[in-house]
């Protein structure tokens, strides 16, 4: 062996072990730096929840001598930073002891009764486990038109999207609770929301429709 070879041989393996050692310590590194920044962008600052909101408009115009015809605009906003898709399956997509929601996104009609005697509360449940909805009760899909070749519900938001969904009915006059729900594929994805709308009968002298804003039932 030539001399001072044992020698730069026993630098080279020391030079290896070295860099082996700082790259392990790199890698480390980097995984506890992104495992930090996971933890800080979907724990702390929540970014993976969900979020929407749901608001509601009307157009209405006078359909017969007794009844109108009523466009429902419900607005949809995906608040989160992720996306939002509405549960596939149709006639069940949320079910508990108490309650069905067939679609998606679901609209409920329920006309108030007239007689009542002051204070008396109107609101979707006023007992407990009452059950919903009620046989007199009218449901929609709102996503009908979003639907894939095999029937299901088929509708997603993008973060920051907003979507108007809705649809129209021949309605008689008077007073009607309407609720509007998002079941989402996630079980922890549910939003809710009642209004208070006021079906009347447009003045047939007027050759523009009637819109209105439906103000909320506070639950």
């Amino acid at each position: 062996m030539p001399e001072g070879a044992d020698t730069t041989d026993t630098k080279d393996r020391w030079w290896i072990s070295r860099a082996d050692a700082v790259s392990k310590w790199a890698t480390t590194l980097a995984i506890l730096v992104t495992g930090v920044w996971a933890l800080y962008h979907f724990y702390l600052r929540r970014e993976s929840q969900t979020a929407l909101t749901i608001d509601m408009s009307t157009t209405s115009v006078r359909y017969s001598r007794s009844a109108v015809l009523m466009t429902f605009d419900v607005t949809l906003t995906n608040k989160g930073l992720v996306v939002l898709r509405a549960n596939r399956d149709i006639g069940s997509a949320y079910q508990d002891k108490d309650e069905i929601i067939k679609y998606g996104a679901d609209l409920l009609l329920r006309e108030v009764p007239s007689g009542l005697t002051p204070v008396t509360p109107i609101d979707w449940f006023t007992e407990d486990h009452e059950h919903s909805p009620h046989d007199t009760d009218f449901e929609i899909d709102l996503v009908r038109i979003f639907r894939d070749d095999n029937g299901r519900t088929d509708f997603w938001m993008e973060p920051g999207e907003t979507y108007h969904v809705g649809s129209t009915l021949v309605l008689s006059p008077g007073n009607y609770l309407a609720m509007v729900t998002f079941v989402g594929e996630r079980k922890s994805d549910f939003w809710r929301r009642v209004f208070l709308l006021r079906v009347a009968m447009p003045d047939m002298t007027s050759s523009t429709a009637g819109a209105q804003r439906t103000p909320q039932v506070d639950r």
